[in-house]
């Protein structure tokens, strides 16, 4: 199905559509952005469901507002750092309580930083690197369901050897190396100042 064709199919609620889309397709974005942001450990089918109901608030009005500019996948991971950062920061700091934090920067500010600091160190990796992110964290791919796309990336970029002689060792290559990328793009978003 295409983006917008899903998009149709949440909107009207359907119970098929919706199980792929958060607890199949989104699953793995989801919980790396729930849990990079959430102070304690949570249930993820607690996470997915609450970024569901979110979601779908007010007749799925921030899915009838996407323009299709960039994929499906990349708009709700924008969505979802910017949903989970804000509950992390409600659970952290009452505004309320302390007027001087809540002039210092808005959440819109801060989405805005972190987006820009999450570029910059995209810009830092590998172009393969980069790839193997978009595909898997942001357009929340497995990595043994685009080895087609990564055989033919690599027929093109001869600069990665993998030295994998079968699919299942290509596979593997492509998950340790997408894992290790994850791992050092969350160490250093958490030298950065990013909690969790």
């Amino acid at each position: 199905m295409t983006d917008k064709q899903i998009v149709e199919k949440l909107i009207e609620y359907d119970p098929v559509v919706i199980q792929e889309f958060f607890f199949v397709r989104c699953r793995p974005m989801l919980i790396y952005v729930g849990q990079y942001f959430c102070q304690q450990k949570r249930e993820v089918e607690d996470m997915i469901g609450e970024f569901y109901e979110y979601l779908s608030a007010d007749n799925w009005h921030k899915l009838q507002i996407f323009r299709y500019t960039c994929t499906l996948n990349s708009y709700v991971t924008i969505i979802a750092t910017r949903y989970f950062q804000a509950q992390r920061d409600r659970q952290t700091v009452s505004l309320e309580d302390n007027p001087a934090i809540s002039r210092r920067m808005s959440e819109g500010e801060r989405d805005i930083f972190f987006m820009d600091d999450m570029n910059k160190l995209m810009k830092k990796l590998s172009p393969f690197d980069r790839f193997l992110v978009q595909r898997i964290l942001l357009d929340g791919n497995k990595p043994q369901d685009i080895l087609d796309e990564v055989a033919q990336y690599l027929a093109n970029d001869h600069s990665v050897s993998t030295q994998a002689q079968s699919k299942e060792q290509l596979a593997g290559y492509v998950y340790t190396r997408y894992n290790r990328v994850r791992c050092t793009l969350k160490r250093q978003l958490k030298a950065m100042g990013y909690e969790r």
